[in-house]
């Protein structure tokens, strides 16, 4: 996969740029991010820096996606891009316009980290629902994040659950946090009254 100088220009002097779309589409097949992609990283963490904190959200993402995607070596070879880009992504948090850019910034310092669950399926605050499997009785549940009758016991499960809601609730989304004790909660399965992790059958269904 090679990007002509002439988009990857268009694409680095705004953020805004049609370029972005392309760029995205040509990287991404069926959800995935090929190993090609992992060569964008050194032009996106340049392009990243260039841009300021606010309008940085979209390269972020992208450049999460690729990393979360990127294989080993790509990894070890672009080190230093991939914490580059760590730390403005962790810059943009505080300025995120909204909850659901607040999310993806999450998601892709997550992607930087190598996560290769939250990385990717962390946004599910963003959808409101997980589908999921009971691991007992394989009923398939769909679970309302945010409904008040929701078979969910909200918690934080897990160090990164920790993490992930305390960052929300410095940045004032209480809504958001609310949101991540459901994700990372604990669930009584109505088939059968199996009590199970939500989170730990989320990471199921991505590495299935």
């Amino acid at each position: 996969m090679i990007f002509s100088s002439e988009l990857l220009d268009s694409a680095a002097a705004d953020p805004a740029s049609p370029a972005w779309s392309l760029i995205w589409h040509e990287s991404c097949h069926q959800g995935t991010f090929g190993p090609a992609s992992a060569a964008l990283l050194p032009w996106l963490a340049r392009t990243c820096a260039s841009f300021a904190p606010e309008r940085r959200d979209g390269v972020v993402a992208l450049a999460g996606f690729i990393a979360v995607d990127a294989t080993d070596a790509d990894r070890a070879a672009y080190s230093q891009e991939i914490a580059t880009l760590r730390r403005l992504g962790v810059e943009c948090l505080p300025g995120a316009s909204t909850d659901r850019d607040f999310v993806l910034l999450q998601q892709a310092v997550l992607g930087f980290d190598g996560d290769e669950i939250w990385g990717k399926e962390l946004d599910l605050v963003i959808d409101g629902e997980a589908d999921v499997q009971c691991p007992e009785c394989e009923d398939e549940l769909w679970l309302d994040l945010m409904a008040e009758d929701s078979p969910i016991e909200p918690w934080l499960t897990s160090d990164l659950a920790v993490r992930v809601h305390a960052e929300a609730v410095e940045a004032g989304r209480n809504s958001l946090a609310t949101a991540f004790t459901y994700l990372f909660g604990r669930v009584h399965c109505p088939n059968c009254g199996t009590r199970f992790d939500l989170a730990d059958q989320v990471g199921r269904v991505s590495w299935g």
